[in-house]
């Protein structure tokens, strides 16, 4: 090889990774999903000197604090959100996964009776919207909390995560 045709190949390869690259916007930070939202189910789990885990508070006015893993469950997992009217003001999110999200859901809550999980949701803001204690198997896939939030946060988390599962279920097909 030539010296100069090889920074000929070497300038076209730098040039069309530069080109190809449009990960970020101007200011570096990552492009955002319009009309979506994330769901992270976090354990709860003792201190960890190697720092994998993490110290949270859930809550406002029953605050509880715990230490959590990375998260265990995701989105991806979701098969639908559904709002249910309880008694008066009441309300609950009720979270339905796939097989997936089944099988890891009952391996956790065989594995970790009378631990909890904290549910973590990005609606834009990120932030923990409540918890679950395991007392008994999870074997039907299904999740049922009261949120940490207003009734019309809670609405709209529940349609943003069906947005959501239609978009990633689009793109697995």
């Amino acid at each position: 090889f030539r010296p100069m045709r090889f920074n000929t190949y070497l300038m076209m390869l730098v040039a069309a990774c530069l080109l190809a690259c449009e990960t970020t916007q101007p200011g570096g930070s990552a492009k955002a999903a319009k009309g979506v939202a994330t769901l992270r189910i976090h354990l709860e789990t003792h201190p960890d000197p190697l720092g994998l885990s993490r110290q949270i508070t859930v809550g406002s006015e029953a605050a509880q604090t715990f230490f959590v893993t990375p998260p265990m469950i995701t989105e991806e997992a979701l098969a639908a959100a559904r709002l249910w009217q309880g008694n008066g003001e009441e309300f609950a999110i009720h979270l339905q996964f796939d097989r997936a999200g089944q099988r890891s859901l009952e391996m956790l809550s065989m594995s970790y009776r009378g631990k909890r999980l904290a549910l973590m949701s990005q609606f834009p803001e990120a932030r923990w919207i409540g918890t679950v204690r395991m007392d008994r198997r999870i074997s039907d896939g299904a999740l049922l909390f009261r949120p940490e939030a207003t009734r019309a946060e809670a609405e709209k988390i529940v349609h943003l995560l069906n947005a959501t599962v239609a978009k990633l279920k689009k793109y697995k097909d």
